[in-house]
């Protein structure tokens, strides 16, 4: 897990394809956000071990060392109000139906832009912070 400097409110990308996480990282930073960064689930549930003020997670499907989904369900029993957003390759309706029942998690489906991204984190409640000079 590295952790990047910006803006005030903290957001978790759990994302094991690099190029993706840069550019996620790089949106989100643009936007002020403070990012942390994990690239499977057991990163991402250290990550946030040590972290108490986390906006929102953002979460792959397709992790190395288990489904998305998984880990949503684990964030989701330590933190019953923490956003989090499902990031897939996946179907958007497949996404939404799975999710349907938690108003917490979000869908944005691969490949998104940065704009996409601070969309749905607003979406969640998590609207991006003013960058950084």
């Amino acid at each position: 897990m590295t952790e990047q400097q910006s803006g005030s409110a903290r957001v978790l990308i759990v994302e094991d394809e690099m190029l993706v996480r840069m550019f996620a990282v790089d949106a989100l930073e643009d936007s002020g956000f403070h990012v942390l960064q994990a690239g499977d689930a057991a990163e991402a549930l250290a990550a946030l071990a040590g972290v108490a003020d986390v906006a929102a997670v953002i979460v792959d499907m397709g992790l190395p060392d288990r489904p998305g989904d998984q880990l949503a369900a684990e964030l989701r029993s330590k933190s019953p109000n923490l956003p989090i957003l499902i990031a897939s390759g996946r179907s958007e309706r497949e996404l939404k139906d799975k999710f349907a029942a938690d108003a917490r998690i979000g869908v944005l489906v691969k490949p998104y832009t940065s704009a996409m991204l601070i969309g749905a984190l607003s979406s969640l409640g998590v609207p991006a912070p003013s960058p950084q000079p």
